[in-house]
């Protein structure tokens, strides 16, 4: 097994180990093939030293930077997964072997709803599609107020937005015959549409426990 000296790593440019460093070259390596070798790392490590180590160096600031959330940063996502334990105890759900089975078996029935922006879904913690029994009707087929929402509402980068906006009351849902004047939570006025989808459009973009 040839190797390359310690003498010939100190002549690097590169930071230096406490321990003597030494590199494990293939038993049929030459002098003269080490040699060249040798003169190849020397004139890399002349180009490239200095480049890789404020490389590293950056890249250990960004991973410090990334690794150490902030006070804020805790605190959101406390509150989210906070949000979404609750939506998910209070949620009534179907899965899509349960919408397939109510619609003659069809396996890509849900998908092609869900692709057209018909129904939508979130991810248990399984991986598992869930979708919200608030979008069907007692045939088990989308409610065509569901598409017209999502529509107004908009593309999201976190379906469990749409799930908390569905679930908490909106002060823009108001039953005209309440005294009270209580605001509705729009999963309870899909049967006006005209006013739910307005909602949706005026949403807002935050909504915590």
């Amino acid at each position: 097994m040839a190797l390359v000296s310690e003498d010939f790593i100190k002549t690097l440019s590169l930071p230096k180990k406490e321990q003597p460093a030494m590199i494990d070259l293939p038993q049929e390596v030459t002098p003269d093939l080490l040699s060249s070798l040798q003169e190849a790392l020397s004139k890399a490590a002349q180009v490239l030293g200095p480049k890789l180590v404020a490389d590293a160096d950056q890249l250990a600031q960004l991973l410090v930077g990334v690794a150490t959330p902030s006070a804020d940063l805790v605190r959101e996502r406390i509150e989210r997964n906070k949000t979404i334990k609750l939506l998910t105890q209070q949620t009534p759900w179907f899965t899509a072997a349960e919408i397939q089975a109510a619609n003659d078996g069809h396996a890509r029935a849900v998908a092609d709803w869900k692709r057209r922006g018909r129904i939508f879904s979130v991810a248990s913690p399984r991986g598992m599609d869930l979708y919200p029994a608030y979008q069907f009707d007692a045939a088990m087929q989308p409610l065509p107020v569901i598409r017209s929402i999502l529509q107004a509402f908009g593309p999201v980068a976190d379906p469990w937005t749409l799930v908390a906006w569905f679930h908490f009351p909106n002060g823009w849902l108001v039953r005209k015959d309440d005294p009270e004047h209580r605001p509705q939570a729009p999963k309870d006025f899909l049967d006006d549409e005209e006013a739910v989808v307005r909602a949706a459009g005026l949403r807002s973009s935050s909504y915590v426990a």
